[in-house]
């Protein structure tokens, strides 16, 4: 890649238990990241997640390492789930306690693609496409304090 160091380091996606155990447990990726940074090779660590279960799961992952950064999905169809809002605004209190870095993804996904529908995209989710929707979808992800649609580790958490 030509760079002396990467910013930012993300475990994608521990959302299933068994796959979180292995990357968090005591030979995991986790530790491999760690000896990466230690090693100064990597500044600083996060970890990303899909659907439902997420922030719940990033809460844990929270309780077991000292993250610099989250990722997970932020639009007016996830926070429909109760458990999931409530959980989203958990994880958010903690990240502002610990300054955790907030990344927020799939701004503009409508829904995951209904059962048998041919997708017209290459996602997982079908995307809204209406001009309007797409700008007050962004405009609610970019409204909320404490996250971030774009990747921020670097200011979030220079005070680290």
């Amino acid at each position: 890649m030509g760079v002396d160091r990467v910013d930012l380091l993300q475990l994608h996606n521990l959302v299933k238990e068994d796959e979180w155990e292995l990357a968090l447990g005591r030979d995991g990726a986790l530790r491999a990241a760690v000896e990466a940074r230690d090693a100064g090779l990597v500044r600083f660590l996060g970890v990303t997640g899909h659907g439902t279960r997420v922030a719940a799961m990033h809460l844990r992952s929270l309780e077991r390492f000292d993250f610099d950064s989250v990722l997970l999905p932020y639009q007016p169809a996830a926070l429909r789930d109760a458990d999931y809002a409530r959980d989203f605004e958990g994880l958010l209190a903690v990240c502002a306690e610990r300054n955790v870095a907030v990344q927020t993804i799939k701004s503009v996904a409508r829904r995951r693609w209904p059962e048998g529908a041919a997708p017209t995209h290459s996602t997982w989710y079908e995307p809204l496409t209406d001009p309007a929707e797409i700008e007050r979808a962004v405009h609610f992800a970019l409204a909320r304090p404490g996250s971030s649609s774009t990747p921020r580790a670097t200011c979030a958490c220079s005070a680290r």
